[in-house]
């Protein structure tokens, strides 16, 4: 009995073994027998793409301005807020003028004065004339005569002159905007002193924009006016925004060695604000790249990555990629044209699965 239980018992080990062994065994095999998932898939094709250069730049406005009081006196009235929207020639602040309005009526009483005097030196020249023809007074009388009527319209030209000056003086207590745009800043308030150069509003027109950046030197002979630039900025991380090189400077910059370039922007909607920095890419040619569908791009660990169908498994592969162009997205490595991505929700699948 010591035998049977004992050869018993080495029997119950085997078979233990030997199923052990093929529950592993169907384990390891689970991959091969699991079900393919159904996937939607699409070719990566060739597509022509810019080449971009990339740089940093800010935006300003078309048009700005930081407008000077151009007269000395007192605040008394302000007419715009930041933000506010003016129009060429619209009054902006007022400063007292009171003083010059007084010199002003000073001026105008002297032209008075002087025009006057001009006239009764003017008849006294014709009878002072009309008696040296008759010899009735000296050649000094008449030249002395004559002199007065001279200096008399000098007089009144200086007069008209510093009336002229003292009436600007008073126009320029209304400080009027040169152009229309955005009151971007208001440095005074309602009885403040200002001088003829302290600053009052700064003004800017935003409905369009110049975008500023730096060019390398090595770079400048890539720079064509006319040239596409497409640029984001943090305030619009998802969006993408265009514009074309218009200005370009002539001269390279001694200390920097780089060239100033600036493109213009369409901002009707005034989502963009002077002072807004960008990154920016500006076209310099086309070339050739991989690109796959939008939809087969997802992110995984601040990463672009698609799934790629190869011996039927899905391969996750890491993009590096390129620009946008016509709802594809272009790939300097990761994807080879003519291998096929998975096109919809893959997001939502495993690396390495089996699938149809």
């Amino acid at each position: 009995m010591r035998f049977s239980w004992a050869a018993t018992f080495a029997a119950i080990s085997v078979l233990g073994a030997c199923k052990g062994s093929g529950k592993d065994a169907t384990m390891t095999g689970d991959d091969a027998s699991s079900p393919a998932v159904h996937v939607e898939s699409a070719p990566a094709t060739e597509i022509d793409v810019p080449i971009q250069l990339r740089l940093s730049g800010s935006l300003k406005g078309m048009r700005e301005a930081d407008l000077a009081a151009n007269a000395a006196g007192r605040v008394t009235k302000t007419f715009v807020e930041r933000g506010d929207q003016v129009q060429a020639g619209q009054i902006v602040a007022q400063i007292d003028m009171s003083n010059a309005a007084l010199s002003l009526a000073e001026a105008r009483v002297q032209v008075d004065t002087s025009r006057t005097q001009g006239e009764i030196n003017q008849a006294d020249c014709k009878r002072a004339e009309a008696l040296f023809e008759k010899k009735v007074i000296s050649q000094a009388e008449y030249d002395n005569t004559t002199a007065k009527c001279k200096t008399a319209q000098l007089g009144l030209k200086a007069a008209e002159a510093r009336q002229s000056t003292v009436a600007k003086n008073v126009g320029d207590g209304a400080i009027r905007a040169p152009f229309a745009g955005t009151v971007a800043q208001r440095y005074v308030e309602v009885g403040e002193y200002v001088q003829a150069q302290s600053k009052v509003i700064s003004l800017s027109q935003s409905a369009e924009l110049r975008l500023e950046f730096n060019v390398p030197e090595a770079n400048v002979g890539e720079v064509k006016q006319g040239a596409e630039v497409s640029f984001s900025v943090s305030a619009y991380p998802n969006q993408t925004f265009h514009g074309a090189v218009r200005f370009v400077s002539g001269a390279v910059r001694a200390a920097t060695r780089d060239l100033v370039v600036e493109a213009v922007v369409e901002n009707a909607d005034k989502k963009l604000f002077p002072g807004m920095f960008a990154d920016v890419a500006l076209s310099t040619g086309m070339r050739k790249l991989p690109s796959v569908p939008l939809a087969a791009v997802f992110e995984r660990q601040d990463k672009r990555r698609v799934f790629v169908v190869k011996d039927g498994r899905l391969e996750e592969r890491v993009l590096q990629v390129g620009p946008e162009a016509n709802g594809r997205l272009s790939v300097e490595s990761g994807v080879k044209a003519g291998e096929s991505v998975v096109s919809a929700n893959a997001d939502r699948l495993i690396n390495g699965a089996r699938v149809q």
